[in-house]
Formats: C-alpha cells, sequence, structure tokens
C-alpha cells in the first residue's frame, strides 16, 4: 500500500510503500495523482508496484463482470475455455473459505 508526503501545496512529494512518520497519508495506487507523480519521477520499482495494484483491481473487475453475465444468462459457464473455468472456481473455493459464503454461479442442471 502507498503513502505519501505532500508538499505545501497539496501535491505529492514523496513515496513509501509503508507507513512512516513522513508518509502518513495512504494513496490508492490506481489513483491518478499518484499515477501522475510515478510517471513525472519515472521511479520505476513504484510504478511496477502501482501496476501490479491496477492488475489486482483489474482481475477482480474481470471476475465481476464474468458472474454478471453469467447470472444474467448471457454467457453460459461452459461455454468459457476450461483453464478459465478451472481458475473461477479456484477463486470461488477460496473466497467462499474466507466469507463462509458459497456464491454458486452455476445452474442447478449445469454441470463441467
Amino acid at each position: 500500500m502507498p503513502y505519501i508526503k505532500r508538499n505545501s501545496d497539496g501535491s505529492i512529494s514523496s513515496l513509501s510503500l509503508s507507513l512512516n512518520d513522513e508518509h502518513l497519508e495512504h494513496i490508492a495506487a490506481t489513483d491518478y495523482e499518484l499515477i501522475d507523480f510515478l510517471s513525472f519521477n519515472n521511479e520505476t520499482e513504484l510504478s511496477k508496484h502501482a501496476l501490479a495494484e491496477s492488475d489486482k483491481d483489474i482481475a477482480r473487475v474481470t471476475e465481476d463482470l464474468i458472474h454478471l453475465l453469467i447470472s444474467k444468462n448471457i454467457i453460459l459457464f461452459t461455454e468459457l475455455p476450461p483453464a478459465v473455468q478451472q481458475k473461477i472456481l479456484g477463486r470461488e473455493k477460496l473466497r467462499s473459505s474466507i466469507t463462509d459464503v458459497i456464491d454458486n454461479f452455476l445452474i442447478d442442471d449445469e454441470s463441467l
């Protein structure tokens, strides 16, 4: 999680990957202000971290989109490639083990 320090004008002056005495404000890795700061300062490692955080967000959005398309019967789960089916089912199992809620989007008569 990135933390920032701001200048007197409110712009980001420095960045840290951990909370400390100087970097007290948390900022989302996908925040446009942070992306601009990283682009301007060309800090490769921090840019890679921000991109990785963004990838996590996009992965979740994609997963939610697939879930929505299936629940609206726009696509069938079985139409997805087998490797994608396995990855989605694996994530569903992991998520249900954390939340103790099974959100099975397969239709009762639909099987793998």
